[in-house]
């Protein structure tokens, strides 16, 4: 996230493996039925797109490889996460204080799966693109952290913490519990207890975060009595040798990996550096 409000994200220039995603495709709504492929496909999309020129009737190519899963020849995975993004809704609040409801993905075109180095062509909502050209808050998607991640609600928390990581004045920030489950793409209807929510989405997603980003994840209950009311989520950026070791897991099979976190993180909780520490880390 840019701490200048001047700075247009169409503006600034990607990397080839580093998205720069709007906040706009970021705090999305709507998306507690989109797999774990499909929201990754969300972010692999804006990339291509950002890379080839984002303006109104553009059309747009990116490989189907890039959107397949690694491992898989995953065409059917493919064509089932374009036409759930073609039906989620993307709800944005305007500055004149009118909703704006656009389709997250176009009218496209995919190649027979028979054919090699086969080419999804798509397009944006004219109105979405609108909405983009003005953006002004991103966050930094390192791609092969997207793809390695095996958690769908790791993929939504990785984004929105994205947004924040290097800011120099913020460490850390309160969610309401429901709009914190909202955020990550949880079902109303889904581990409402705080305790199965904790243990099938929370623990998993931060574990694995801490495992393979260029930042580590502090999250803690807010009670109210004995409810859970809101979720702090703290972080800071990773020692050397701890971004030695992310990269290093990165690289891994998935294979073994909830093994290989389970043993060497023994909570989803880690330990918050002290203020100085975060400070230093800050400046750096």
């Amino acid at each position: 996230m840019s701490e200048s409000a001047q700075i247009l994200t169409l503006t600034l220039t990607p990397r080839s493996d580093e998205a720069i995603k709007p906040a706009e495709l970021i705090q999305v709504t709507g998306h507690h039925d989109l797999t774990l492929n499909a929201r990754r496909a969300i972010t692999i999309l804006w990339h291509h797109a950002h890379l080839q020129g984002v303006g109104e009737g553009r059309r747009y190519t990116v490989e189907i490889d890039e959107l397949k899963p690694a491992g898989h020849k995953g065409y059917e995975m493919v064509v089932e996460a374009i036409e759930a993004l073609m039906r989620t809704l993307l709800v944005v609040k305007l500055p004149n204080g009118k909703t704006r409801r656009v389709q997250f993905l176009g009218g496209n075109d995919l190649d027979s799966p028979d054919r090699p180095a086969g080419v999804l062509t798509y397009s944006f909502d004219p109105y979405l693109i609108e909405i983009l050209q003005k953006s002004t808050i991103w966050g930094k998607i390192a791609l092969p952290i997207l793809m390695a991640f095996t958690s769908k609600y790791a993929i939504s928390l990785y984004e929105n913490v994205s947004q924040l990581v290097n800011l120099s004045f913020k460490t850390q920030t309160d969610f309401e519990l429901n709009e914190f489950r909202s955020m990550l793409g949880v079902p109303d209807d889904r581990y409402p207890l705080f305790g199965e929510f904790n243990k099938h989405v929370l623990k998993p997603a931060v574990a694995e975060i801490n495992a393979l980003a260029a930042f580590n994840l502090s999250v803690l209950p807010v009670k109210q009595g004995k409810k859970v009311v809101r979720i702090k989520v703290m972080w800071w950026k990773k020692d050397q040798d701890e971004l030695k070791a992310a990269y290093a897991e990165v690289q891994r099979s998935k294979v073994g990996r909830r093994a290989r976190i389970a043993g060497t993180v023994e909570t989803v909780f880690a330990p918050m550096p002290s203020e100085g520490r975060l400070r230093r880390r800050a400046k750096m």
